[in-house]
């Protein structure tokens, strides 16, 4: 679905050659043909504007979304750790938050992006900035296309690679490598 284009408003999708979203009425921007045109994802976001904008705004909504899961991982480690230190001791809770925390960490945050994608479309932090994940179809993604789009965010170097390697094989610069293996894209 690479030559799929959606409404950068609404997230409708776009028939070809569009001058207006047919679901807003939004001005559709086409890409231009120039010589000057970006070789690839990485090219777009260190020469244009538009490219930095959304780049910012998207890492901005994920500091916002990984703050949140913080807060939810405090409660919960605070939940764990007194009755853990009760009947176990201080070794219980170097145990536990040495090899149990750090994996629910990534599960947490891994279905905190799920379940808020497959509802709403949107985490709390894409929502603050407009952002909105569609699936093919420009709808919200459905629960395999959000686990595949998602299944980075487990760890942070693995999200990292899903970043560089999508805007490196691709001249499009709004979908990491797994939203190009399913189809989905965040607009806004």
């Amino acid at each position: 679905m690479s030559g799929s284009q959606f409404c950068s408003k609404c997230g409708a999708p776009l028939q070809p050659g569009s001058a207006f979203c047919p679901k807003c009425g939004a001005p559709v921007v086409q890409a231009s043909a120039s010589t000057n045109a970006p070789v690839s994802g990485i090219d777009a976001v260190m020469k244009e504007s538009p490219a930095q904008n959304y780049w910012l705004r998207r890492v901005i909504a994920f500091a916002i979304d990984a703050v949140i899961v913080v807060v939810i991982l405090a409660v919960v480690a605070i939940a764990v750790a007194i009755p853990t230190f009760v009947l176990s001791g201080r070794t219980g809770i170097v145990s536990l938050f040495a090899g149990v925390f750090p994996v629910a960490a990534g599960i947490i945050i891994f279905l905190y992006f799920i379940v808020a994608e497959v509802t709403t479309g949107a985490t709390v932090g894409k929502r603050i900035f407009s952002l909105k994940v569609v699936g093919p179809k420009g709808g919200n993604p459905t629960l395999v296309e959000s686990l595949v789009r998602n299944i980075s965010k487990i760890y942070w170097l693995l999200l990292l690679l899903d970043v560089v390697i999508g805007l490196a094989t691709s001249k499009q610069y709004t979908q990491k490598f797994s939203d190009r293996l399913v189809g989905t894209s965040v607009v806004g």
